[in-house]
Order: structure tokens, then sequence, then C-alpha cells
């Protein structure tokens, strides 16, 4: 080939035409040497020079560059081929191995034929003493029985310390067959059992070297499963699965103290770190076992019994981490969520048919419910804190559908208006948030705890709604705190109305969150009717408060207004008024009214309230009146009785005309007036005096006027509230006053 064409001999090329240059350079230098020399052929030269160092400079380069191109192209073009020769070399390796045990039989054979025909050829009396010499040895192939054992020996010492292994197994298997055709009418049992003895040695040493392999701290995943099978060929399958198990045992142990140590695990994602170590170990572990054993199902109880025993490994890590909380708010969201993640790994084990999930859940469970009750307890604290500074005032609260926390399923899809106190609102944000919280845990079959939570969540905050209702407070002041209590009826009323729609929300709540799991239908009717059981008791007892608050003889209103007599007529004897108690009772019943008219409580609800109202204040009348007390002298204390009548029917009248008279009420009402009419019977006076000249009953007219005249009297007050006059509403005793002396203007 020709040099120009060739880049690696443009160097040699360019060295000849330097030399040329240099050469014709030399002559004319040569011929002027005896000349002097000019300063300004040194600069031409050194350029001269710089520019072949350049060039030589590249020229190398360009050497290099090719050189390690043409490295590569060799190494890729000879890789597949060198592999291939490994792989012949593996093949040549196990057939040389094959080659020299026949060859050694071979030999033996050779040998023991080479005798035969050297004995033909003997004498008959060198025969009888060859047979004699060679009698302790009757023939050649118990002799090669122990060549062949001690060979086999040798061979196997050999590829032990040499650790091919493989090699080693593949010739005991050969071993095995080869004793499958070894006729025992041949050998001796002498014989037989020392190369049994032999082969069962080399055995031990190899199951011995393989469990070293196995147990070695830093065994790869490959080498352990290879040793394993190994083991197995040896029909160690036991022990196989022992260090199978062990093996990933440890890796369990030595990843969860790895990630124990780590600190850069913010939140769930430690746990979630965790879950994923242990369950990805213990899917390995059965795919292991099973490529040991074959994919057989059930699987053993070896198996299973130490997946439930690595399940408890994790279940104690989990229980620390949760433990290791501090923060108490905050612990039951990230113990439910960490419990969420953990069950979405263990439910991936499902599809190798390992099931732990039940497992882990009874023994987290204990954990899990203890969290929940601190929760529980924490929010407890926290409404009583709310409610320490309660001023108990109802107003309007607007909730957009309720979540369930279970299936983002709302009561409706509507906005609902709730009428509830500032701790209600608190009440309604924290179980709407804790129903949430710990619903998922429905799923893990702990629906129980969760409603127990629940219940002792509302119960928590129903017992300080009681303690005002009831002005017990002691329970709260050992907390210490101290809860304000109702200063007025409509407070009293306020209160009420806030549990009648926590009883409804929660009820609500609790339906939706337990839709289908009918084995807590029990329970959660016991809870409806537990909860209806006690807001009817509180609401009993408001009652009973509101009534003897203003009924009772302590109450500082029992003087009555006065009486006077009219006797220029028989049948008209009174000029009365309503009593001071049934006038403030009307007062107060006007002021409830007047709720519904500003719109900040339930109006069905408070009509409701009324008519429990008035039947419990016809009740009251009727066993616990002090008139009931007067036993002798009747006709003395005929006023008294007729002051009684008026006030029965001064209250009729009221809740007539407020549309929450009951059909009780006025069976209680005439079961009074029929009573006091046997009263009069029974002292020889006529129950006619009941009513006057005309024939109409005089009680209801008086009752009639007298709440005519005290409705105009509200009236004339709230038009000078609403003129802006500087006569504002006096007391409740000035009121009472002005009524009773317009009422006693009223004539009969």
């Amino acid at each position: 080939m020709d040099s120009t064409s060739t880049p690696r001999f443009r160097f040699r090329d360019h060295r000849q035409d330097i030399a040329d240059d240099s050469s014709s350079e030399g002559h004319t230098t040569a011929d002027s040497s005896s000349l002097p020399s000019d300063g300004d052929d040194e600069p031409q030269l050194q350029s001269m020079t710089a520019k072949g160092v350049r060039h030589l400079c590249s020229e190398l380069l360009e050497l290099k560059q090719e050189s390690d191109e043409d490295f590569q192209k060799s190494i890729f073009s000879n890789y597949s081929a060198f592999l291939v020769i490994m792989k012949d070399i593996e093949v040549l390796q196990t057939e040389l191995l094959g080659l020299k045990y026949q060859a050694s039989l071979q030999k033996r054979l050779v040998k023991d034929v080479s005798d035969k025909i050297y004995s033909t050829l003997v004498s008959e009396e060198t025969i009888g003493s060859m047979l004699q010499e060679t009698l302790p040895v009757e023939t050649s192939s118990p002799s090669l029985l122990d060549v062949h054992a001690e060979n086999v020996s040798d061979i196997l010492d050999s590829l032990i310390s040499e650790q091919r292994l493989d090699d080693a197994l593949a010739l005991l298997e050969m071993e095995g067959e080869y004793v499958l055709y070894l006729r025992p009418d041949e050998y001796s049992p002498d014989q037989m059992m020392s190369y049994k003895s032999i082969i069962s040695g080399k055995r031990a040493i190899l199951t011995d070297r393989l469990m070293l392999v196995a147990k070695h701290p830093r065994v790869s995943a490959a080498e352990l499963q290879k040793a394993l099978l190994g083991l197995c060929q040896l029909g160690e399958n036991h022990l196989a699965n022992q260090l199978v198990l062990q093996y990933y045992h440890s890796r369990i142990a030595s990843g969860i103290c790895n990630l124990q140590s780590s600190k850069g695990f913010p939140n769930v994602l430690y746990i979630q770190q965790v879950a994923k170590c242990v369950c990805s170990m213990i899917s390995q572990a059965v795919r292991s076992y099973l490529a040991l054993n074959g994919g057989t199902y059930p699987y053993s109880s070896e198996l299973t019994r130490w997946a439930a025993e690595e399940t408890g490994v994790f279940a104690a890590c989990f229980i620390k981490y949760i433990e290791s909380i501090s923060d108490i708010s905050g612990r039951l969201s990230t113990a439910v969520a960490a419990l969420q993640i953990v069950m979405s790994y263990c439910s991936l084990l499902e599809t190798q048919r390992i099931h732990v999930q039940h497992s882990l859940m009874e023994l987290v469970r204990p954990c899990i419910e203890g969290v929940l009750q601190l929760h529980i307890n924490h929010l407890s604290r926290v409404m009583i804190m709310v409610t320490s500074t309660e001023t108990w005032v109802l107003d309007r609260y607007y909730v957009s559908g309720i979540l369930t926390g279970r299936n983002t399923a709302i009561i409706d899809q509507q906005p609902e208006c709730f009428f509830l106190t500032n701790s209600g609102r608190k009440f309604v944000t924290l179980f709407q948030s804790v129903a949430e919280e710990i619903s998922p845990l429905i799923t893990f079959q702990m629906e129980g705890s969760v409603l127990k939570g629940i219940i002792d969540f509302f119960t928590a905050y129903v017992v300080i709604l009681e303690s005002a209702i009831t002005a017990d407070t002691d329970a709260m002041e050992k907390e210490g705190f101290k809860i304000k209590l109702p200063e007025t009826p409509t407070q009293g009323v306020f209160i009420l109305a806030n549990l009648s729609t926590l009883v409804q929300f929660s009820s609500s709540i609790i339906r939706n969150l337990f839709d289908g799991i009918h084995h807590l239908d029990f329970e959660m009717d016991s809870y409806a009717t537990l909860v209806q059981d006690i807001y009817s008791r509180l609401r009993s007892c408001f009652l009973d408060h509101f009534i003897s608050n203003i009924f009772s003889p302590n109450a500082g209103h029992e003087s009555s207004p006065e009486i006077r007599l009219s006797r220029q007529n028989s049948c008209r004897y009174f000029d009365l008024t309503p009593s001071v108690p049934y006038l403030e009772l009307y007062l107060e019943l006007k002021k409830l009214e007047k709720l519904a008219d500003d719109d900040c409580i339930d109006t069905r609800w408070l009509m409701s309230l009324f008519l429990e109202m008035m039947d419990a204040t016809f009740e009251w009348i009727s066993t616990k009146s002090e008139i009931w007390a007067i036993t002798e002298n009747f006709v003395a204390n005929r006023t008294k009785f007729m002051q009684f009548i008026l006030d029965t029917q001064f209250l009729v009248e009221t809740a007539r005309r407020s549309e929450y008279l009951s059909d009780k009420a006025i069976t209680i009402s005439d079961d009074i007036i029929r009573c006091i009419e046997t009263s009069f019977l029974s002292a020889g006076l006529s129950p006619l005096t009941l009513r006057d000249s005309s024939g109409d009953e005089w009680p209801a007219n008086v009752a009639r006027a007298a709440l005519h005249k005290l409705q105009r009297l509200l009236e004339n007050e709230d038009a000078a509230d609403e003129e802006g006059s500087s006569h504002h509403r006096d007391e409740l005793e000035s009121v009472i006053e002005k009524a009773i002396h317009t009422t006693q203007d009223t004539q009969i």
C-alpha cells in the first residue's frame, strides 16, 4: 500500500521531508559558514522546530486514537467468542472428569483381563500355587470396588479443596447411580459397607462445606440458593429449609436495624420502609422455599409459622414506633395512616397465599385501641376547655354535607343548617374529624373499637352539658375547669336545643359510618336508645328546674296580689288577678316565643318543648301545688281555691292562645276543676259559684282579660324600644307589678 494512503505513515514521510529540508539548508549553511551569522535566522529556525513538534504531537494523538479504536473493536468482536469458549471450557472440564473416571474403570478392567489371560498360560502346578496365593482375594471385583472408592474419594477431596462444589455434587450423583448397578453377590458385605462409608463421609464433608457457604454473612441470594439446592440434592431438605429461613430472618433483622439507625425518614415514611423491607423479605423467602420444595399448597407449617414470627417482629417495631410519637393530637392519624400502609404491603403477600393481616392485626390491635382511647380523652379535655368559656348562645351553623370518612358518602347533598352553641360547633368539628380519622379502622375489623370511641366522645360532651343543666360541676372542677352555668331559662333552652341537634347529628354519622355492618345493629340501636334516654332525661331535668324555680315557695315571688271581696252579688265573689308565678311563667314563655321570631332556633323543636313544658307544668300543679295541702276549713280557704282555679285557667288560655295546649294538658286541667268542684260539694257549697250571673265561667273571662292586658303592655314596651325611647323594659318584677295593677281593673 502507498505510504500516503495510511495515516500512520505520515509521521515517517514528514521526518523524511524535514531531513531533506535540513540537508539542503545544511548545505547552504556549510557553504556560508565562513560568513557572519545573522540574528534574524534564529526565530525562523525556532518557528520551524515548533511546527515540527506540533505536527509530531498531532500524529501521536491520531495514532493513539486509532489504536484505542482497534483495541475496542477487537474486544467487541472477540467477547462473544470468549464467552462461548468459557462455556466450552466448563463443558470440557465436566467431560474430562467423566473421562478420567471411565479411564480408571477401564484400567482396572484391562488389568483384570490381563491377569486372567496370563493365568491360562501357566502350568497346572503353577495354577494351584497361584490360586493359593490369591485365595484372600478370590476375584478382582472386590478390589475393583475398593480402588474405585479410593479414586472417587481422591477426586472428591480435590474438587472440595478447589471449591468446585457443583462438580463434587455431580460426581456424588453419579455414584448414586453407580451403586444401583452393583450386584450384592459379587461383593462382600464388608466391601459394600466400606464403599458406602467412604461415600457417606464425603457426602457429610460436602454438606458441611455447603452449610458454611449458606451461613456466610455476606453470601448473595444466588449463591445461597445454589448452596441450598446442593443440600437438597444431598437429601438435606430440612436443613436447607432451616438455612433459607434463617437467612431471610437475618436479612429482616439487619434491614430493620439499618432503618432504625437512619434519621432521614419523616412521619410514616419510616414505618413504610420497614413494612416494605419485611414484606419483601418474606416474599423472597417464600419463593426460595418453594424453589427448594416445589410449589405445593398448602404450605408446610414450618413456613407459615416462620411468616407469623416475622410478622410478630414487625408488629413489635410498629408498636414501638407508634408509642414514640410524642404529639398526642397527631398520634391517632399517624397510627391509622401507618396501619393502612402496612396492611397494603401485607395484602401483596396474598398473591403468594401468605395471609398475615389477621395475625398482624391481633398483635397491633391493643396499641391502636390505646392510641384511640388517648385521643378520645384528649378531645374530651379539649371540649372541657372550650365549654369553660361558653356563653350558651345559639346560632346557625351550616354544613354542606357530612363526610363519613369511609366511602366519602354524604348524608345530604344540600347545605344543612344546624342550631348550635359555640362549644357545639367545636364538638361537631371534632366529632366529624375523629370519625373521618378512624373510619379506615373499620376495614381492619376494628368496628367495635371505632363505635366505642365515638360513643365515648359524645358521652363526654353530654356529661358537660348535663353539668351545666343540673348545676352539678364537681366533675368538671376536678379536671381544673369551671363551667359557666346558664343564667336564664333562655340559655337553658339553648343548651337543650344544642343537645338535640347533636343527638341527630351523631346518630346520622354513625348510621352512615357503619352502614352494611349488620353485626353492629344491636350496638347501634343500643347507642340510639342511650342518647335518646340521655336527651329525654336532661330535657325533663331542665323542665323540672324551670317549673320549680317559678312555682317554688323559695322563689321569692309568693306575695299574692291584693284580693278584694265583692259582697253585692252572691254570684260575683271576687275581683281577682292571676298569681305572680303564673304571670312570670307567661312572660318567660313570651321571651322563649320570641326566639322563633328571631330565627335563632328550630321552631318545630321549640314548639315541641312548649307542649312538653305545658304538660309538665300541669302535672306539677296537679301533684305538687300547695293548694292540695288544705284539708280542713274549706269554707275559710275558699278564696285560695278560687285563686287557684283562676291561675289554672290562665295557664290554659295562655297555652291555647299560643297553640301549644295538648290534649294531655286539657285533661289534667279538667281533672283539677273537677277535683275542686268535688271539694265544693263536700263542703256544702254549690259548684255554680264558679260561674257568674250570665252563666259564663268567670275564670276564663278573667284569664282572657289578663292576657289581653299583658299583651298590650308587652306591645307598648316593644314599641317604646323600637322608637328608641329612653324608657326601656324594666326588670321582670316591675313588669309583673304593672300586670297585677292592670289586670285588677277587670271587673267580672
